[in-house]
Order: structure tokens, then C-alpha cells, then sequence
């Protein structure tokens, strides 16, 4: 009886001392630099990373970049900042250039009867941006007969060589277009006319392509050129000679 119990006195005794031991060197542990609980601190969500150097902060607000020039060509222009008058001013200078160039007289417009031929350019200019073509007859009315209904076919009549040269077949007339402020195909090209100068220039170097002979007449004294822009930038033109 004496030594069972002493056994079993012994062996509680060393129970309570291996745990005790244990338990103080878990405790240890747990106060370390690598433990557990630290790298859980590290990675949770108040973390905040440290740019690298160079790097702006996290919370630079971005600088803005200028923008690039477009690739897409100039910008639209509006129809309103150009100018009918100067236009068609232009046109008759650069037709008169040429005739001079040419060892020609200027043509005219002064008078009663240019203003007359003016109008009348006019008048089929804004006839043909209403019809949305350029084209000499536009509701039936042909270049010959503005010419009746403005007092003009007689009147503008000259000797050509050896025949009278008159109103009919559009032969003292030319009519065009183009754009105003905005790029447009030009035989392959794209050309943009980008003031009034330049739109006057891009009429009259198409006419003096393709309808000297209406703009040289040795004989002719007088000039009306009439210019009508639409709303979205296109060009209607119309030169008639007397």
C-alpha cells in the first residue's frame, strides 16, 4: 500500500513540473521577432506601401499631360467667319491677275452694268447652295436666260475673232465649288481652306485649269463674281463675264 501511493504521489509531481514547462516555453516562443501574430500585422489591411524611389506618392494627383496635336488634320473652321464679299473680291482679283499675266486687260467692276453682272452671280450663287449643286441651269433657268432676265444679253455681247460671242452654251459664265474651313479630297489630295483667301484661290486655280478660255476673252470689259456658303461650310460660286 506504502509504495503504490508513493508512486503515485511521484508521478503527479512530474506531471506538474513537465507542464509548467511547457506552458512557460510556448509563452517564450511567442515573444519572438518571426512569430505568427507580427507577420499577421504587416499584411492586414493598414499596411501602407512605400514608393519607390523616383515613383511619385500614392496620393500625387496625376500632373496632366498636353495634348498631341491630331493626326486627324485641322480642325473645322465655322462657316460664319468667312465672308461672301471678300470671297468673291478675292476671285475677281486673282482672274484679273492672270489676264494680266497674260498680256490682257482687267476686267471691270465698276459701273451700273458690272454691278448688274454682279448680281446676277450672286443671285445663281445662292441658287445653286439652295439646290445643293453646282451646275449652270438650276430650275430649268439657264446661264442664257439670267442674262435676258437681268437686261444683260444684249449688252454683253463682244466680237471674238471673227464671230460675236453672246451669253448661250454658258460660254460667258463659270460656276464651282468648294469648302469653307474644313479638308476636303482635291484629285487624290486633301486640301483644306482655311480663310477667305485661300478659298477664292481654290476656285479660281480649278477655272483657270479648266475654263480659261470663258475668263480671257480679249474683248470682254466687265466682271461679276457672287459667292454663297451654306450652313455647313460648302462653297457656291459663280463668275460671269460681259
Amino acid at each position: 500500500m506504502v509504495n503504490k501511493a508513493v508512486l503515485s504521489l511521484a508521478a503527479i509531481v512530474l506531471f506538474a513540473v513537465f507542464g509548467t514547462g511547457v506552458l512557460v516555453g510556448t509563452q517564450i516562443g511567442g515573444l519572438g521577432g518571426g512569430g505568427p501574430a507580427e507577420t499577421a500585422t504587416e499584411s492586414g489591411p493598414q499596411a501602407t506601401a512605400t514608393p519607390a524611389e523616383g515613383d511619385a506618392p500614392a496620393t500625387a494627383t496625376p500632373t496632366a499631360t498636353p495634348t498631341e496635336p491630331s493626326d486627324d488634320g485641322p480642325e473645322p473652321i465655322p462657316a460664319r467667319e468667312f465672308n461672301e464679299r471678300n470671297i468673291s473680291v478675292a476671285i475677281v482679283e486673282n482672274i484679273n491677275d492672270a489676264r494680266e499675266a497674260e498680256g490682257l486687260e482687267p476686267l471691270s467692276t465698276t459701273g451700273t452694268t458690272a454691278e448688274n453682272v454682279r448680281a446676277m452671280a450672286s443671285g445663281h450663287s445662292a441658287a445653286m447652295a439652295e439646290a445643293g449643286v453646282a451646275r449652270h441651269t438650276i430650275d430649268g433657268t439657264t446661264s442664257a436666260d439670267r442674262y435676258r432676265q437681268n437686261n444683260l444679253y444684249e449688252t454683253c455681247q463682244f466680237q471674238v475673232a471673227s464671230y460675236i460671242e453672246d451669253a448661250d452654251n454658258n460660254a460667258l459664265e463659270v460656276v464651282g465649288q468648294t469648302y469653307a474651313g474644313q479638308e476636303y479630297p482635291d484629285n487624290g489630295t486633301q486640301k483644306f481652306n482655311e480663310n477667305d483667301t485661300a478659298v477664292a484661290n481654290a476656285l479660281t486655280e480649278e477655272w483657270l485649269s479648266t475654263q480659261r478660255q470663258r475668263l480671257f476673252y480679249e474683248n470682254a470689259e466687265r466682271i461679276g463674281a457672287g459667292v454663297s456658303i451654306t450652313r455647313t461650310g460648302t462653297v457656291y460660286a459663280t463668275v460671269n463675264v460681259c
